[in-house]
């Protein structure tokens, strides 16, 4: 198809009847109603050969994954979805169906979340990539990363590691093996934490999401709130058989639960509490000191580099 066709298909895809929409996919730009809420943007990009080689999933699964990695970082904000704009850069060996796997995995994801696409852009390159801006609504400014105090808890939303761990199995070329199946579906398939992110606000200090590894992204915080952590390896919220899996793989499980990401999960700091507590788990504290420490069982300190992924 030809970009007007295929515009076409993706507007049949993505549609949604809103009442807040008032102009979308098709024109020059989409209108949206006027809301009295804080709004909140954000935008994420997926590059071929980057974030992902096609080998690793199928379009429909990309498409799922590369919405919610935006949509995480509504979470972290602690902000209601509202909308998204999606723009595509399609090399040539992308078929028509290939693309309609792609929105469908994308408006799926959509569904999910509650945050239709309503506008975007195409174009031709030499490697796929998908950029997707999300817009949500808060009141005030959300949570944010600066707000950390010393004395806070360090929280994990849900399980980490296993996102990392079906990628390296991915990597391997062991992704069809059963053993590895339910951490490859955590890379495949992750979801944004809306509901939990939404929770979080007037209770969490601080968030973010992990997208890069918990050392980095808690690193983030720490940095823009001028303090330090102190980790507990031993007390990271894994899924069950994490551990094993790994080193049946031969990969270090700690390595993979403190650096590996991919999970898009929260990470957060408040005042210890049976409401945070109840939200997640408690894996360290804030400290006046810089830098994130990672610590094993017995307090003492974890020798290696945790510190994730880094762009450049």
């Amino acid at each position: 198809m030809d970009e007007v066709a295929r515009i076409a298909s993706i507007r049949a895809l993505l549609h949604r009847d809103r009442d807040d929409v008032v102009v979308g996919i098709g024109d020059d730009a989409a209108v949206l109603a006027r809301s009295e809420s804080a709004q909140v943007l954000s935008v994420d990009v997926q590059v071929e050969g980057v974030h992902f080689r096609r080998a690793w999933l199928g379009y429909e699964d990309l498409g799922h994954r590369a919405y919610h990695a935006a949509a995480s970082d509504l979470a972290a904000m602690g902000a209601a979805p509202h909308a998204a704009l999606l723009s595509l850069i399609l090399p040539a060996y992308v078929s028509d169906e290939d693309l309609d796997a792609l929105v469908q995995g994308i408006g799926a994801a959509a569904d999910d979340v509650g945050a239709p696409v309503v506008g975007g852009n195409l174009a031709r390159g030499g490697e796929l990539s998908i950029t997707t801006t999300v817009i949500g609504e808060t009141s005030g400014a959300g949570i944010g990363r600066g707000g950390a105090s010393p004395g806070e808890g360090v929280y994990v939303t849900g399980t980490i590691g296993g996102a990392a761990l079906g990628l390296a199995a991915l990597d391997a070329e062991q992704g069809g093996d059963a053993r590895f199946a339910p951490f490859v579906a955590c890379f495949w398939r992750p979801a944004a934490q809306i509901v939990i992110g939404q929770r979080l606000v007037g209770v969490a200090t601080a968030a973010a999401d992990i997208s890069d590894g918990l050392v980095a992204d808690l690193g983030h915080v720490c940095h823009a709130s001028s303090v330090g952590a102190r980790i507990r390896a031993d007390l990271l919220p894994t899924p069950e058989g994490f551990e094993e899996a790994a080193h049946v793989l031969g990969r270090d499980p700690t390595r993979l639960a403190l650096a590996g990401g991919e999970d898009f999960q929260l990470v957060f700091t408040a005042p210890v509490s049976t409401t945070a507590d109840e939200l997640a788990t408690l894996v360290g504290e804030i400290t006046p000191e810089p830098g994130v420490v990672c610590l094993g069982a017995g307090g003492e300190p974890l020798p290696g580099d945790y510190r994730g992924f880094d762009h450049f």
